[in-house]
């Protein structure tokens, strides 16, 4: 979230490196001429109405700065996606506590319209909200969900009948700490789906810092640096309902000044050895890479690995968090957003395990420098075959404009979308993508997913203290119709969702690959279906190798471009 730390000579640094943006954008073309809408806000037009709520009265308290997180998922398994919204509270200095303000969630219904229904399906959720993770944690073919909040941590089972059931405290996962983005996902191969959870500082509203971040003497939020980082929680599944908290044991517990503070997650396999390890987004501390070691056991990895800090050596003020392989060279690469002055970060996958800091190389430079960043996603929006990126923007600083004039520093900022040259180098194509991207607004969390299934991945995004946007995808409306899209299901020693397993599509000569998860972005979850762009590879022999969670390859042949096909453990031909 801020700083901590100046870069010395940042300044002389940063005109290099954007001569050297300038002059190598010559060799790496993009599109260029006018283009339609991108991205259009249909909020309204599907009935969707959420104002996010932060309780700030003016007491600058560090909650109210940070929350607002979504899920997409198919709660009630008719093939359409429904929208889970978190929300905040009156006042975040009385967490907890009842209140006119509840979370929200919102049934699609056949007619692509999103209805309220909340209450009636048990989730109205009442805590100071933070962010939401789904998954199914019981195998039994519909989604669970879990609620991340400034308070008790909320889990609720599906009942599959369209309701469900807070069973936080019997399964042992409420967590004591302020919790932010949180990831299901299978960490001991035994098929069920285990709970990873990211917690930021040891804060407590009623012993609250007075702070000023400037000459004047301004009431401002303090400096993440003034508390303790909280540890990160890792609770593993059981069955029956219940979690065991292994935290301690796993060695994921690391606490301090200068340590933790974790904001986003993801789950990946980043070296590859077949189970999932953990990259954690901290704030302004060096970023961990809990690597999976077996038998229960976690170690920090982010170091050798090249995660920990950028080029410089030096921690960002990490928030946003994805993965995905924007070069097209088999390996995951990873990408963070930070604070402002600082550039988001993309560490470039070498193989091995090893990662490096790509940021100037793939022309993110003059981009991401100035805006702030929290939500994000790697995904291919206009289905050409390599991944883009989807950066929602907004300052924690309110004044900050008067604060530091000549800057060109906003709290309200547009969101941004970078796109793929096909190579691995990005340029900021916001300005010729529509008129949502001439909008400001203060952007927090972001979840992806295609809503009306038509292969091109849509977005809601959640504005602090403002209204929710429905972002539709206008790809496939503006003529581009080559995809292929898979569901893929999972079954024995691999869990239903098939979270961990790892896909390579191979169509036209060239293959993508991708990771099956839903947790990733800010305080989010995303559609887990997969969606691969063909560009112009349209014709037959498109196949997936899917390497599934537990292990097992299979060959899928014959995938049909233009729809979603599901792709079932056991089902496919194996490897021998």
């Amino acid at each position: 979230m801020f700083r901590l730390s100046q870069l010395k000579g940042k300044a002389a640094s940063l005109r290099v490196a954007l001569t050297l943006f300038a002059v190598s954008g010559a060799f790496y073309p993009f599109a260029d001429g006018e283009a339609a809408d991108a991205f259009v806000d249909v909020t309204e037009e599907k009935k969707i109405s959420f104002l996010h709520v932060n309780g700030a009265v003016g007491k600058k308290l560090l909650p109210e700065s940070m929350i607002g997180g979504a899920a997409w998922f198919d709660y009630d398994g008719d093939g359409l996606l429904d929208l889970y919204l978190v929300q905040g509270h009156g006042d975040s200095a009385g967490a907890g506590k009842a209140g006119a303000q509840a979370n929200v969630l919102y049934r699609q219904g056949a007619d692509g319209k999103f209805t309220d229904v909340s209450v009636s399906a048990g989730v109205a959720d009442r805590g100071y909200g933070a962010g939401a993770a789904v998954g199914d944690i019981d195998n039994d073919g519909d989604q669970d969900l879990y609620v991340t909040n400034f308070g008790r941590n909320t889990l609720y089972r599906n009942n599959a009948d369209g309701t469900f059931t807070d069973i936080s405290r019997e399964a042992g996962v409420e967590c004591p700490y302020w919790s932010a983005s949180a990831a299901f996902a299978d960490v001991n191969g035994d098929g069920l789906l285990d709970l990873f959870v990211t917690n930021y500082l040891i804060y407590d509203t009623l012993v609250h810092k007075a702070c000023t971040g400037n000459s004047r003497r301004l009431p401002s939020y303090c400096h993440p640096n003034k508390y303790d980082g909280a540890p990160d929680s890792l609770f593993i599944n059981r069955g029956g309902g219940k979690f065991e908290d292994v935290s301690k044991s796993a060695g994921v517990t690391r606490t301090g000044r200068i340590m933790a503070k974790g904001l986003g997650v993801l789950p990946t396999d980043y070296d590859g050895d077949g189970d999932v390890d953990f990259l954690v987004a901290n704030d302004s501390v060096p970023n961990f890479l809990w690597r999976n070691i077996g038998k229960g056991r976690f170690e920090d990895a982010a170091l050798e690995a090249g995660v920990a800090l950028n080029s410089h050596a030096r921690s960002e003020a990490c928030m946003g968090i994805d993965g995905g392989d924007v070069d097209g060279d088999g390996h995951v690469d990873y990408f963070m957003t930070n604070y402002a002055e600082e550039t988001d970060t993309l560490y470039r996958g070498e193989g091995d395990g090893f990662f490096f800091d790509g940021t100037y190389k793939a022309g993110l430079v003059e981009a991401t420098y100035k805006p702030l960043g929290f939500g994000t996603k790697l995904f291919d929006y206009d289905l050409d075959g390599d991944l883009d990126i989807y950066v929602t923007r907004g300052h924690i600083v309110q004044l900050i404009a008067e604060l530091q004039p000549g800057k060109n520093l906003s709290y309200e900022q547009p969101d941004q979308l970078l796109e793929n040259d096909g190579r691995g180098r990005f340029k900021d194509v916001s300005a010729r993508s529509g008129a949502w991207f001439s909008k400001r607004f203060v952007g927090r969390g972001a979840a992806f997913g295609d809503f009306d299934n038509d292969g091109d991945l849509d977005a809601y995004i959640v504005n602090l203290a403002q209204r929710g946007v429905l972002l539709r995808n206008n790809t496939v409306e503006n003529g581009k119709k080559s995809w292929v899209g898979l569901v893929l299901r999972g079954g024995g020693a691999c869990n239903r969702d098939a979270y961990g397993s790892r896909v390579e599509l191979t169509a036209g000569g060239r293959t993508r690959v991708a990771e099956v998860r839903s947790a990733a972005s800010y305080l989010a979850a995303n559609d887990s279906r997969v969606v691969f762009g063909l560009g112009g590879a349209q014709g037959g022999g498109v196949q997936a190798k899917v390497r599934w969670a537990d292990g097992l390859t299979e060959t899928f042949e014959n995938l049909v471009p233009g729809r979603y096909q599901e792709l079932s453990r056991g089902k496919g031909r194996a490897e021998r």
